[in-house]
Protein backbone atom coordinates (compact mmCIF):
# COMPACT_ATOMS: atom_id res chain seq x y z
CA UNK A 1 0.00 0.00 0.00
CA UNK A 2 1.37 2.98 -0.64
CA UNK A 3 0.79 6.10 1.22
CA UNK A 4 0.79 9.88 0.06
CA UNK A 5 1.53 12.77 1.99
CA UNK A 6 0.11 16.59 0.54
CA UNK A 7 0.74 19.70 2.12
CA UNK A 8 -2.11 21.96 1.45
CA UNK A 9 -1.18 26.13 1.81
CA UNK A 10 -1.20 29.32 -0.36
CA UNK A 11 1.48 29.75 -2.86
CA UNK A 12 3.73 32.98 -3.10
CA UNK A 13 1.27 34.73 -6.00
CA UNK A 14 -1.94 34.17 -3.95
CA UNK A 15 -0.30 35.49 -0.77
CA UNK A 16 0.67 38.96 -2.89
CA UNK A 17 -2.81 38.71 -4.03
CA UNK A 18 -4.12 39.04 -1.24
CA UNK A 19 -1.78 41.39 0.08
CA UNK A 20 -2.91 43.99 -2.25
CA UNK A 21 -6.14 43.63 -2.07
CA UNK A 22 -6.30 43.81 1.59
CA UNK A 23 -4.11 47.18 0.89
CA UNK A 24 -6.68 48.42 -1.32
CA UNK A 25 -9.78 47.84 0.60
CA UNK A 26 -7.53 49.21 3.63
CA UNK A 27 -6.52 52.64 1.62
CA UNK A 28 -10.08 52.91 0.83
CA UNK A 29 -11.68 52.48 4.23
CA UNK A 30 -8.86 54.97 5.63
CA UNK A 31 -9.56 57.27 3.32
CA UNK A 32 -13.33 57.15 3.35
CA UNK A 33 -12.74 57.48 7.24
CA UNK A 34 -10.99 60.62 6.85
CA UNK A 35 -13.18 62.23 4.87
CA UNK A 36 -16.18 61.47 7.04
CA UNK A 37 -13.86 63.09 10.38
CA UNK A 38 -12.78 66.35 7.99
CA UNK A 39 -16.62 66.31 6.89
CA UNK A 40 -17.93 66.13 10.93
CA UNK A 41 -15.39 68.49 12.13
CA UNK A 42 -16.23 71.39 9.02
CA UNK A 43 -20.05 70.39 10.69
CA UNK A 44 -19.12 71.49 13.64
CA UNK A 45 -17.48 74.68 12.79
CA UNK A 46 -20.20 75.65 10.62
CA UNK A 47 -23.07 74.76 13.09
CA UNK A 48 -20.52 76.47 15.93
CA UNK A 49 -20.62 79.97 14.06
CA UNK A 50 -24.18 79.80 13.48
CA UNK A 51 -25.00 79.31 16.50
CA UNK A 52 -23.25 82.02 17.67
CA UNK A 53 -24.70 84.40 15.37
CA UNK A 54 -28.21 82.89 15.78
CA UNK A 55 -27.53 83.63 19.85
CA UNK A 56 -25.93 86.98 18.75
CA UNK A 57 -29.27 88.08 16.34
CA UNK A 58 -31.62 86.75 18.73
CA UNK A 59 -30.09 88.43 21.23
CA UNK A 60 -30.00 91.97 19.82
CA UNK A 61 -33.90 91.83 17.99
CA UNK A 62 -35.38 90.91 21.19
CA UNK A 63 -34.47 93.94 22.82
CA UNK A 64 -34.69 95.85 19.95
CA UNK A 65 -37.94 94.89 19.32
CA UNK A 66 -39.63 95.85 22.30
CA UNK A 67 -37.10 98.93 22.51
CA UNK A 68 -38.21 102.43 21.45
CA UNK A 69 -36.09 105.85 20.72
CA UNK A 70 -34.23 104.14 18.25
CA UNK A 71 -30.99 106.51 17.63
CA UNK A 72 -28.41 104.51 14.42
CA UNK A 73 -25.06 106.29 13.47
CA UNK A 74 -21.38 105.18 12.41
CA UNK A 75 -18.42 106.89 13.21
CA UNK A 76 -14.71 106.15 12.13
CA UNK A 77 -13.81 106.61 15.88
CA UNK A 78 -15.28 106.55 19.72
CA UNK A 79 -15.70 110.23 19.89
CA UNK A 80 -19.38 111.71 20.66
CA UNK A 81 -21.50 111.93 17.75
CA UNK A 82 -23.86 114.24 17.08
CA UNK A 83 -25.62 116.12 19.61
CA UNK A 84 -23.92 114.33 21.96
CA UNK A 85 -25.13 110.64 21.33
CA UNK A 86 -21.92 108.88 22.91
CA UNK A 87 -22.96 106.22 21.42
CA UNK A 88 -19.48 104.27 20.65
CA UNK A 89 -17.96 106.37 24.27
CA UNK A 90 -16.69 103.08 26.23
CA UNK A 91 -15.51 106.02 29.05
CA UNK A 92 -17.94 104.25 31.57
CA UNK A 93 -17.95 107.84 33.72
CA UNK A 94 -18.99 110.23 30.23
CA UNK A 95 -21.36 107.32 28.34
CA UNK A 96 -24.91 107.86 29.60
CA UNK A 97 -26.78 108.41 26.65
CA UNK A 98 -30.00 110.59 25.46
CA UNK A 99 -32.63 108.64 25.70
CA UNK A 100 -34.84 111.52 23.70
CA UNK A 101 -32.47 111.56 20.20
CA UNK A 102 -33.67 109.40 17.29
CA UNK A 103 -31.67 108.92 14.52
CA UNK A 104 -32.42 107.01 11.08
CA UNK A 105 -29.55 105.10 8.88
CA UNK A 106 -31.11 104.15 6.22
CA UNK A 107 -27.86 103.12 3.59
CA UNK A 108 -26.15 101.66 7.10
CA UNK A 109 -22.38 102.34 7.01
CA UNK A 110 -21.96 104.26 3.68
CA UNK A 111 -18.48 105.19 4.44
CA UNK A 112 -17.18 102.09 5.62
CA UNK A 113 -16.04 103.86 9.06
CA UNK A 114 -15.11 101.60 12.32
CA UNK A 115 -18.32 101.99 14.33
CA UNK A 116 -21.56 101.37 12.98
CA UNK A 117 -24.89 100.41 15.70
CA UNK A 118 -27.93 101.43 17.06
CA UNK A 119 -29.10 102.95 20.67
CA UNK A 120 -32.54 102.56 22.17
CA UNK A 121 -34.42 102.75 24.89
CA UNK A 122 -35.21 98.94 26.99
CA UNK A 123 -38.40 98.50 26.85
CA UNK A 124 -39.40 98.58 30.66
CA UNK A 125 -36.47 98.55 33.21
CA UNK A 126 -35.48 94.57 33.95
CA UNK A 127 -31.84 94.75 32.46
CA UNK A 128 -30.99 98.54 33.27
CA UNK A 129 -33.22 98.84 36.17
CA UNK A 130 -33.61 102.55 35.66
CA UNK A 131 -35.86 104.03 33.12
CA UNK A 132 -35.37 105.40 30.01
CA UNK A 133 -32.41 103.93 29.58
CA UNK A 134 -30.64 103.30 27.03
CA UNK A 135 -28.37 100.04 25.24
CA UNK A 136 -26.46 99.90 22.79
CA UNK A 137 -24.93 97.50 19.96
CA UNK A 138 -22.45 98.27 17.41
CA UNK A 139 -20.06 96.65 15.39
CA UNK A 140 -16.32 97.23 15.27
CA UNK A 141 -14.60 96.97 12.03
CA UNK A 142 -11.22 96.93 14.03
CA UNK A 143 -11.44 94.47 16.66
CA UNK A 144 -14.46 92.18 14.30
CA UNK A 145 -16.95 91.60 16.81
CA UNK A 146 -20.11 93.08 18.12
CA UNK A 147 -20.70 94.36 21.38
CA UNK A 148 -23.53 95.34 23.88
CA UNK A 149 -23.56 98.41 26.18
CA UNK A 150 -25.83 99.52 28.59
CA UNK A 151 -25.65 103.23 28.97
CA UNK A 152 -23.08 104.67 32.09
CA UNK A 153 -21.26 101.13 31.48
CA UNK A 154 -18.80 99.19 29.79
CA UNK A 155 -19.14 97.21 26.66
CA UNK A 156 -19.27 93.64 26.53
CA UNK A 157 -18.94 91.03 23.26
CA UNK A 158 -21.74 89.41 22.78
CA UNK A 159 -19.62 86.66 20.21
CA UNK A 160 -17.48 83.71 21.60
CA UNK A 161 -13.96 84.34 20.99
CA UNK A 162 -13.96 81.23 18.16
CA UNK A 163 -16.00 83.49 16.26
CA UNK A 164 -14.73 86.79 13.97
CA UNK A 165 -17.17 89.54 12.78
CA UNK A 166 -16.20 90.26 9.24
CA UNK A 167 -19.13 92.66 8.66
CA UNK A 168 -22.15 94.23 10.19
CA UNK A 169 -24.60 96.34 8.97
CA UNK A 170 -27.45 98.09 11.07
CA UNK A 171 -30.45 99.59 8.30
CA UNK A 172 -32.72 102.07 10.28
CA UNK A 173 -36.03 103.86 9.46
CA UNK A 174 -38.82 105.87 10.43
CA UNK A 175 -37.36 106.58 13.86
CA UNK A 176 -39.34 109.75 14.48
CA UNK A 177 -42.41 109.58 16.38
CA UNK A 178 -45.82 109.87 14.98
CA UNK A 179 -47.09 112.69 16.62
CA UNK A 180 -44.55 114.37 14.16
CA UNK A 181 -45.49 113.39 11.26
CA UNK A 182 -44.07 110.30 10.75
CA UNK A 183 -46.54 107.78 10.12
CA UNK A 184 -44.20 104.72 10.02
CA UNK A 185 -43.48 102.33 12.66
CA UNK A 186 -39.19 101.98 13.41
CA UNK A 187 -38.03 99.47 11.24
CA UNK A 188 -34.53 97.72 11.86
CA UNK A 189 -32.52 95.17 9.23
CA UNK A 190 -29.50 93.96 10.76
CA UNK A 191 -26.91 92.18 9.07
CA UNK A 192 -24.13 90.29 9.90
CA UNK A 193 -20.81 88.14 7.72
CA UNK A 194 -18.37 86.36 9.93
CA UNK A 195 -16.06 83.63 9.88
CA UNK A 196 -14.35 80.52 11.71
CA UNK A 197 -11.12 82.33 13.88
CA UNK A 198 -9.71 79.10 12.81
CA UNK A 199 -10.17 79.38 9.16
CA UNK A 200 -10.16 83.26 8.88
CA UNK A 201 -10.47 82.18 4.65
CA UNK A 202 -12.27 79.71 4.62
CA UNK A 203 -16.34 80.12 4.46
CA UNK A 204 -18.04 82.81 5.03
CA UNK A 205 -21.02 82.99 7.51
CA UNK A 206 -23.92 85.30 6.36
CA UNK A 207 -27.28 86.10 8.68
CA UNK A 208 -30.36 88.89 8.28
CA UNK A 209 -32.99 89.91 10.20
CA UNK A 210 -35.65 92.64 9.95
CA UNK A 211 -37.81 93.96 13.06
CA UNK A 212 -40.42 96.37 13.90
CA UNK A 213 -40.74 98.35 16.82
CA UNK A 214 -43.67 96.45 19.03
CA UNK A 215 -45.52 99.42 20.90
CA UNK A 216 -46.81 101.83 19.17
CA UNK A 217 -44.51 104.54 17.81
CA UNK A 218 -46.16 107.75 19.78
Amino acid sequence: MKCSASQLGFTLIEMIVSLALFSVVVTISVGALLVLIASNQQFQNEQSVMTNLSFAMDSMTREIRTGSNYYCDSLTGRNDGPNGSKIFSNDSTNNVLDSDKTKDCSDGNTNDRRFTGIAFVEGGQSVTGVADTKIVYYYDAVEKNIFRRVSGKSAQSIVSSGVVITDAEFFVTSTEKLDTGDTRQPIVTIYIEAKDVADPAGKTYKLQTTVTQRTLDL
